[in-house]
């Protein structure tokens, strides 16, 4: 539940609605047992938003105490007010961001509260008092920039909805400020979480088995097909000022399609046919080329699925893999230690 924390809202309509509402039952017995971790109800958030449940996400919001995020609940209960068509619980929500910011975070909030007002001039002002009061004005990029981008940003304390939110304000009202410090903190991260994800279902391939990490792998392709389709928006919107940001941009993309051609050849490798199924040369090349990824991610999950399982197709497919191209678990290694070089990724050590 940790490594999924934060990143449901990158799924959109890629699951059904009966999935959500199972991932959603199973959280919700956890939340009854142990009330300790406020990112579940965070999360339980999450997925209502996207099975449209706003009453009930309101009241999972309104569970939460204490100052932790009181900005995004203000933002995230406008939203189910507006879903509900309830003009006046818009108004009350997003009344103390207007009027009086306590804290830092919840200016953060205001920021974004007057950017969906379509307020430009409130919106910049805001903007430029958070630089100022964070002493981030006038920035100029050097490399500390890039290898620690948190340190240099406004928004990377908001979860990834409200901070995704806020970096494309910045480029919709051509605030030039920091914002291109701001995109790239936020692509870094969103490559980030995805890795993480990746993380843990192999380690729920390792510990469980394929089988029982079908709807694992099935949550993770929704979670990286979104998070690619938001970077590839915010690489079709915005005009960039540092050449190295666009580099960047470019390459964490290519990182995130990698994971999620990964999680497509594991999903279908994991629902092959049982009985007519033949494995065959011609069907790995098929799965190649249909799922965009390449012969070196076909290899890690045939080999995991083979040591933690023992399906005798996958130990045929992998037979034919290793027949045809001996060296290829060297070749899959240095592929694997190559994808470090598209973006940052949380450490794993894949035996």
């Amino acid at each position: 539940m940790e490594d999924f924390t934060d990143c449901f809202d990158f799924i959109g309509d890629q699951l059904s609605k009966s999935l959500i509402q199972d991932i959603l039952s199973e959280y919700e017995k956890i939340w009854a047992e142990d009330s300790e971790s406020i990112d579940i109800l965070y999360d339980c958030e999450s997925l209502l938003a996207l099975l449209r449940d706003h009453e009930k996400a309101i009241t999972f919001l309104d569970q939460i105490d204490g100052e932790y995020g009181s900005g995004m609940r203000m933002l995230r209960r406008a939203s189910h007010y507006a879903g509900l068509n309830d003009k006046e619980g818009v108004k009350k929500s997003l009344y103390p961001l207007f009027s009086h910011p306590c804290n830092e975070h919840e200016k953060e909030c205001a920021f974004i509260a007057f950017g969906r007002l379509d307020d430009k001039v409130s919106t910049a002002r805001v903007w430029k008092e958070l630089l100022k009061e964070k002493e981030l004005e006038n920035q100029v990029f050097h490399e500390e920039i890039f290898s620690n981008p948190d340190s240099y940003n406004c928004l990377s304390h908001l979860h990834i909805r409200e901070w995704n939110e806020g970096v494309r304000l910045l480029y919709r009202f051509d605030i030039r400020e920091n914002r291109d410090i701001e995109l790239y903190a936020l692509v870094s991260m969103i490559h980030y979480q995805v890795g993480i994800v990746y993380n843990s279902i192999i380690d729920m391939i390792q510990n469980s088995g394929p089988y029982e990490a079908f709807t694992g792998m099935t949550v993770a392709l929704a979670i990286s097909t979104g998070a690619l389709s938001w970077i590839t928006e915010l690489r079709d919107m915005v005009t960039i000022d540092e050449p190295k940001v666009y580099q960047e941009l470019i390459l964490n993309l290519e990182g995130v399609r990698k994971y999620q051609t990964f999680f497509t050849i594991g999903e279908r490798l994991l629902t092959i046919p049982t009985t007519t199924f033949q494995p065959n040369e011609s069907f790995l090349h098929n799965l190649v080329k249909e799922t965009g990824g390449d012969v070196y991610q076909v290899y890690t999950l045939l080999n995991l699925f083979t040591e933690a399982g023992n399906d005798t197709d996958y130990e045929h497919l992998l037979d034919i893999l290793l027949n045809l191209d001996p060296d290829i678990e060297r070749k899959a290694m240095m592929r694997r230690e190559m994808d470090g070089y598209l973006g940052p990724q949380p450490p794993f050590d894949l035996e």
